[in-house]
C-alpha cells in the first residue's frame, strides 16, 4: 500500500487505495480520484469483541474508545470525498 500511494504521488501511475489511506494526499493536491464512478459502495466495519465472562475490562475498552472516533472519521471522509464528486 505505502508503495503504491507513493508511486502514485511521484506521478508514475494510478492505484486503487482505500479512501483512508489516500485522503491526506487527496487533501493536499497530491493526488486526486480519477475513476471516482467506478467506486464501490462503502463497507460497514465491525469491532468484535469476546463476550461473557471471557471479556476483560482492557480489551472492551478499545472498541468504547475506537469506534465513536473511527465513525467520526470516515463520516468526516465521506464528506470530503462528496464534495470532490
Amino acid at each position: 500500500m505505502r508503495a503504491a500511494l507513493r508511486s502514485a504521488i511521484a506521478g508514475v501511475g494510478v492505484t486503487r487505495l482505500y479512501s483512508y489511506h489516500v485522503a491526506e494526499a487527496v487533501a493536499a493536491g497530491q493526488l486526486r480520484i480519477v475513476l471516482a464512478h467506478a467506486e464501490h459502495p462503502p463497507l460497514p466495519g465491525h469491532l468484535l469483541t469476546p463476550a461473557g465472562r471471557v471479556s476483560m475490562p482492557k480489551v472492551r475498552a478499545f472498541p468504547d474508545f475506537g469506534a465513536p472516533r473511527l465513525r467520526a472519521a470516515f463520516a468526516r471522509l465521506a464528506v470530503e470525498a462528496a464534495a470532490m464528486n
